[in-house]
């Protein structure tokens, strides 16, 4: 019987795989590329730039954590091109998890946050199991606070000082949740997710489920 996590997934234009050192250099090369305009938003991308070493000492951190089964964490490709990143965190309480993602600037506005996020869904309720999936996001990001709106997550309050603001201080994330049975069917049926194990074993296919696949 195959098992998760969900190494593999794909979307109608986008492929998530488990990030692995093979990533290394195209990962570098965007988000050196990028980290200013990352930065805005990214806590993580503030302490950019790293050096190559100590990125692939990153992503070995990062796969480690995928293989026990921890976070998940997908490299995002288009037509096999390199565009960004998607991940699974620990949420709220031990039944949720928190999505996070990031394009890199040329792929932004063509729709494929919201098809990775679809996918990163999927994987949470149909091989992780939880409850419901939250976006944490600055009321300043304003693309996030969009794309949460559009896949129905419902606004549940602000997170005070919650993370080091860029120019110091601290700064409020708004929290946004989702639970499967929430999630408009228009949306299921736009965006078809199959995932797949370790060993390319399909663990689900989005279009061969019921309308409400945890009942």
């Amino acid at each position: 019987m195959s098992q998760g996590p969900a190494y593999r997934l794909t979307t109608n234009r986008l492929q998530l795989a488990c990030v692995e050192p093979g990533d290394v250099r195209e990962l570098q090369e965007v988000v050196r590329a990028e980290r200013t305009r990352l930065a805005e938003h990214l806590p993580w991308a503030r302490e950019e730039p790293l050096s190559l070493d100590a990125r692939l000492s990153q992503v070995r951190a990062m796969r480690a954590r995928f293989d026990l089964g921890e976070e998940c964490f997908w490299t995002l490709r288009a037509d096999g091109r390199f565009v960004g990143m998607a991940g699974l965190h620990a949420g709220a309480t031990p039944d949720s998890r928190s999505s996070g993602y990031w394009l890199r600037a040329d792929s932004c506005g063509l729709g494929l946050a919201s098809e990775a996020v679809c996918a990163v869904l999927a994987a949470a309720f149909l091989v992780e199991g939880v409850l419901r999936v939250e976006i944490r996001a600055a009321p300043s990001n304003s693309r996030s606070l969009r794309l949460a709106a559009r896949l129905g997550f419902a606004r549940e309050g602000l997170l005070k000082d919650a993370l080091p603001a860029r120019h110091g201080g601290r700064e409020d994330l708004e929290l946004h949740a989702l639970g499967w049975d929430e999630a408009p069917s228009a949306t299921r049926r736009a965006v078809q997710v199959r995932g797949f194990d370790a060993l390319g074993r399909e663990l689900f296919d989005t279009a061969r489920l019921a309308p409400s696949p945890l009942r």
